[in-house]
């Protein structure tokens, strides 16, 4: 799958909930998957962290960033779980 596949299988979720003929139900099912953005991030974070753990089994650093088209420094930062949204507290 390509990363104009992924776009377009989400875009196709949107396109769904678009067509639900009832604003009711479609503004529930909107605000059902809003509500669960958060848990979706996280989710699609731990996806790509395992990626790019499992390049760095048998790529350098260099190597990774190069084939993401990424700087070193953030593909440290997946490595070690550091989202670029994270906010200090």
């Amino acid at each position: 799958m390509t990363d104009l596949d992924a776009t377009t299988a989400i875009r196709n979720v949107f396109a769904q909930l678009g067509s639900i003929p009832d604003p009711v139900d479609r503004a529930r099912a909107v605000g059902v998957v809003l509500d669960d953005i958060p848990t979706l991030q996280a989710e699609l974070r731990a996806l790509r962290q395992d990626a790019v753990l499992a390049m760095r089994e048998t790529r350098s650093l260099a190597e990774t960033a190069a084939a993401l088209g990424i700087s070193l420094p953030r593909v440290s930062q997946i490595v070690k779980g550091i989202s670029r949204t994270s906010k200090k507290k």
